[in-house]
Parts: structure tokens; sequence; C-alpha cells
């Protein structure tokens, strides 16, 4: 009896190991901006140097999570003079602070990619490449285009390929030599061929598209969406109109139309919140299935302390009960309309997608911080301690 029972116990444990399946998790973020006030606040007088981490502090535990986190870098990098809108660049420092907070590639084609002309697009490749960061998007050259033309995202068997695109460059010319990926229905037609040559599991469509600041996808985004439908593409991410608009979810084809503003100084409600898309997606007997999809609301948190502005991205459902770490109750007043906003507009315009809150444990290693605002909107000379977490 012993024996049998044994037996049949080994052949339930080998039945379970068998089914066992990989999974792996993605997430995606909309706009990174470094506009002015962001530069001041990162920038060190005494050190001449810049730092962004705080920036991306309690982000970075959700990035945890994840096999993969794929944001649009909506800036160029290394170029000097810095400088915010209209012609964005930002320190190499901002990309140290994103591969900290758990970035592992960066889409680079958006409307701002030629800002700084060919020294802004190759300095930016290679900052990203110094510090190992993937990307695509923008070229040093039609060559390199050639010899990466997308990512390949490849984890527990599944491999993903990711191919990224803008409407255009602000009327700048692409520099002489450089490549930028725009969105041209025979050139992505190629890319989709050359891609699927390399017989990925899925493939991923990142697309720098739609009206700025309008709620809701334009007519040139559906039939932009319903070309790449018909070239076999399923899953389409959207960045650019610095709102949130629908996720779409329907017959097995995702579109997530856009993500809002990752980080910014747009201070103009709603483009002051955005979300993280997550997808976990599996692969069972050799085809890949989306298991979970999801968003985690955010808001772009500025604040000044001693006479310096900070800016911090909050996940919401971590702070909706946590009016005490706002030094302003204005500034909660406004992070608590963006959460009645996003929570309304994907009730109604997200289908199946779920709202994610269990990303992360709920405890907090409380860090003491002196601070100028003894409450909520009531000034105070001599400094108190209160509690940021981290």
């Amino acid at each position: 009896m012993i024996k049998k029972g044994l037996i049949l116990f080994s052949i339930f444990i080998s039945a379970y190991v068998f089914a066992q399946v990989d999974t792996i998790r993605l997430m995606f973020t909309g706009d990174i901006m470094i506009h002015g006030p962001q530069l001041e606040a990162a920038y060190n007088e005494g050190s001449e140097t810049y730092d962004f981490d705080e920036s991306f502090l309690f982000v970075k535990k959700i990035f945890r999570n994840a096999d993969f986190v794929i944001g649009n870098l909506e800036t160029t990098l290394g170029t000097e003079p810095y400088s915010g809108y209209p012609y964005f660049s930002a320190p190499p420092e901002l990309a140290t602070a994103l591969k900290k907070a758990g970035f592992t590639h960066l889409v680079t084609a958006n409307n701002h990619a030629c800002d700084k002309g060919k020294e802004g697009i190759v300095r930016t490749i290679e900052n990203l490449n110094k510090r190992q960061i993937g990307h695509t998007g923008t070229y040093a050259s039609a060559a390199c285009k050639e010899e990466n033309p997308f990512l390949i995202l490849q984890k527990k068997g599944i491999k993903i390929i990711l191919l990224n695109y803008t409407y255009g460059t602000n009327g700048l010319p692409v520099p002489s030599g450089t490549y930028v990926n725009l969105i041209d229905k025979a050139q992505i037609k190629q890319d989709i061929a050359t891609a699927k040559s390399q017989h990925p599991d899925e493939i991923i469509v990142f697309l720098h598209w739609g009206e700025q600041y309008r709620a809701f996808p334009s007519e040139k985004q559906k039939e932009i969406e319903k070309f790449l439908h018909e070239q076999g593409i399923r899953i389409i991410i959207g960045s650019h109109p610095h709102v949130i608009q629908p996720i779409k979810f329907e017959k097995g084809k995702l579109t997530v139309y856009s993500l809002g503003n990752f980080i910014s100084n747009q201070r103009n409600f709603p483009r002051d919140g955005a979300f993280i898309f997550q997808m976990d997606m599996t692969k069972e007997n050799g085809k890949t299935k989306i298991i979970r999809a999801g968003y985690i609301p955010v808001w772009v948190y500025k604040y000044a302390e001693y006479g310096k502005n900070n800016f911090e991205i909050l996940p919401v459902d971590e702070f909706i009960t946590e009016s005490s770490y706002f030094t302003q109750k204005a500034d909660f007043n406004k992070f608590l309309k963006f959460n009645r906003y996003i929570t309304r507009f994907m009730n109604k315009n997200a289908g199946r997608i779920e709202r994610i809150s269990d990303y992360v444990p709920r405890y907090r290693t409380p860090k003491l911080i002196p601070v100028f605002s003894f409450h909520p909107g009531i000034p105070r000379i001599f400094p108190y301690y209160r509690m940021k977490t981290f």
C-alpha cells in the first residue's frame, strides 16, 4: 500500500512539473521627459553633477518584479548645454538613474529624437550602450539600422521582438548619416518581415503617435492599428499624447493607445499622471498568450524643499492613504483628483484590463528627512522630520 502510494505521488509530482510553464513579465512606461525645472532640481552645485535617482525611488521596487522594463526616452542624452523644451537634452546621469531604477530597454524614436542634431542621436546611443541599456528606434547610421533593426527580448524560452517608430521629428530633418524609424508603412512591413524571419514567439510594436492632450485615439491611430493587425501584429504600445488613452484587448489583440507622462514637468491635469502597463506572457504548446494584463497608476509629485524643487513618481495605490506624506494639502488634492480621473476613465475604457495593486509588499522602510512644513499648508520656521519611504 505504501509503495503504491509513493508511485502515485511520484506520478503526480512529475505531471505537475511537466505541466508548469514559464512566464515572463513585461512593464511599459510612457514619456520620460526632462524639462528645465527638472534639470535644476537634479543639479548639485557643490559637485557640479546631476542626480535623478530620487524621481524613481518608489517605482524601483515595482520594476524589480519584471523581466523587462521598457520606457519611451523622450529626450536626447549628453549634448551640452543641457535643456528642456523645445529642444531636449539631458545629462548622461539620467540614463544612470534609469538603469538603477530597473529599466532594461528604452525606445528612442519620437518627435524629439532630432532635437540636438546628429550629435544628440549619436551621444544618446553611446550613453545607453555604456550603461548596457537596450534601445531601438534611432541609429548612428543606416548600416546600424540594417544590422540591428529591432530589439530581441529573450528569457525563459520566450523570444519577443520589439519594433519602434515615430510619426515625425517636429519638422526637423533627420541628420545626414543617422537613421530614425518613422511610421512608414512600406518600411514597417519590411521590418516585420525581417523580424518574422527570426522566428519570434511575439512581435510588439511601440509607436509614438496620436494627438497631444487628446484622451481618445485619433482616426490615424486606428488606421495604423488596423494596418499592423493585417501584418500579424497582436500587441501595440503607444506614447506621445502626454495623457492616458484607452486600452483595448479584444480577440487576442492588445492596443495600449497612450501610457501618458511617466516623468515630466507638465503639471496641468491630467498630464501630471500616467500608468505603468504590466503584461504577463506564457508559452504553451509553442504558442504565447497573455495570461495577465493590467495598469499601475502613477502620479508625478513636484514639491519644494529648502527652496529647491523635487520630482517623485508616486504609485497611486501606495500613497492613496498617505496624506501626511504630502507637504501641501493642495498637492494631495491634485493627487486624489488624478486618482479619481484614471479610475473612472479606465473603468469605461479599459475593458477586461485590471488595475494592479499587488505589485509590492505593503511595508515601508522609514527614513527621517528634515522639511520646513509642520502640517500641509502651514509653514514653520524650524524644520521637523517627516517619514520618507524608500
